[in-house]
């Protein structure tokens, strides 16, 4: 994987004094990045291997077990999006080596500038059955007035899906709209089919999709193999937390702030903003 180096001067001297500038060792190249602002994804293949995927796998498998009754323990209907567990961090140490996970980190560092913080960790997991579970064509953050008014910020924040198994017809592939992100007058329709433009995926495990959060994106049915998922997402540190889901009082990321560097406090949503 290629890299290169962005150095960044934060225009705080007031709270930060001589401590202002942030060198960013960046696992992407210059064009790369363009290709990720412009189409508004960009695909990791192999990312995770080995024991590193195995790890991820069995910490999955422990929360699935765990959570079963509270997601699955009555009947849902004839379609849903399969379990979605949420707060990893907090539930299982594995998780917890995401948090600054270089290939995935320094690019949302690279693309939002380096006072990022974590929107969360989750995971969604989804089985063959007589229930067809997938999703409809959406997309994570949308926050877009309609006309733009002048002073509108744009919302940007980057998600990594990070892929336990392979992507195919069995498990349900991941399709998405290239350029999608910039759509700022229109928002996706409400379908589970394939609209004009877009494009399907097929990975093998343990590979990333590194993915502007307002990419118009859906995932297939999950016909014959489930299929576990990962998602990890950055958003700038301005930004409000995550609503979805329930933090853990005794979460492991509260341990962890208790002798936490600046970064990691940072990245968990203490400091790093005015």
């Amino acid at each position: 994987m290629s890299r290169h180096e962005l150095r960044y001067e934060i225009l705080n001297a007031h709270n930060l004094g001589d401590d202002c500038t942030r060198t960013i060792d960046v696992h992407a190249t210059p064009d790369e990045l363009a290709q990720l602002d412009r189409e508004g994804y960009l695909v990791r293949a192999g990312l995770f291997t080995g024991s590193a995927l195995a790890t991820l796998r069995d910490a999955v498998e422990r929360l699935v077990e765990s959570e079963w009754e509270q997601h699955r323990g009555k009947a849902t209907g004839k379609r849903s999006w399969g379990i979605i567990l949420r707060h990893l961090m907090d539930k299982d140490p594995a998780f917890l080596e995401l948090l600054k996970y270089p290939p995935i980190l320094s690019v949302a560092q690279a693309m939002m500038g380096p006072l990022v913080c974590l929107r969360g960790l989750s995971a969604r997991v989804t089985f063959p059955g007589a229930e067809r579970q997938e999703t409809p064509l959406h997309q994570h953050l949308r926050v877009v007035s309609r006309p733009i008014p002048p002073w509108f910020s744009v919302p940007h924040s980057l998600d990594a899906l990070i892929y336990l198994d392979d992507l195919s017809e069995a498990t349900g592939l991941v399709s998405l709209m290239p350029g999608s992100h910039a759509w700022l007058d229109r928002q996706p329709p409400d379908t589970y089919e394939p609209i004009d433009g877009e494009i399907e995926l097929h990975l093998k495990a343990g590979s990333v999709v590194l993915m502007h959060s307002n990419v118009w994106h859906r995932g297939g049915p999950t016909l014959s193999a489930r299929r576990r998922m990962l998602i990890l997402s950055y958003q700038p540190t301005w930004f409000r937390g995550s609503p979805y889901g329930v933090q853990p009082e005794d979460g492991l990321t509260k341990k962890l702030l208790e002798n936490a560097d600046e970064e990691t406090k940072m990245l968990l949503g203490v400091g790093g903003y005015t």
